[in-house]
């Protein structure tokens, strides 16, 4: 009977949060997104090119329609409360304080650099499109 109950607190208590996670990925309920959550996220450095194909072409959770997140979509997961910590919600276990990919270009230098998340201060920054960085894909839930 405790096995039961305690069971039942935790189903309770998992899918009360608004973010959690979940095998190789992060759900977050709130914003209807489940975010990767890969040892490859802190192995695979790329180009922002090759960043939109690699999300494209991959099949994660049986799901195949990942893409790169946009800025917006980062700021979700953004916790400028970690302290000395990435300033990523503490729901996601495969994190470097680094750069990661977002979908959106910069306008000012015609497309030519990309805009990325630099988790070591939760701080929005853009690079030559050229340049490796990490990359942490995103899908829609309701997709």
């Amino acid at each position: 009977m405790k096995i039961i109950i305690l069971a039942l607190i935790s189903f309770v208590f998992l899918f009360s949060k608004q973010m959690y996670k979940n095998s190789n990925f992060v759900v977050d309920k709130k914003h209807n997104l489940m975010w990767q959550d890969h040892r490859e996220n802190t192995k695979i450095l790329i180009s922002h090119i090759k960043a939109s194909t690699y999300c494209d072409e991959l099949k994660l959770g049986g799901f195949a329609n990942w893409r790169i997140p946009s800025i917006k979509e980062y700021k979700y997961i953004i916790d400028k409360s970690r302290g000395n910590k990435p300033m990523i919600n503490k729901a996601f276990r495969h994190i470097l304080a680094d750069g990661y990919w977002a979908k959106n270009r910069t306008w000012r230098t015609l497309g030519k650099y990309g805009y990325y998340v630099f988790f070591k201060s939760g701080a929005i920054y853009y690079q030559n499109r050229t340049y490796p960085k990490y990359i942490r894909c995103v899908r829609s839930i309701d997709e």
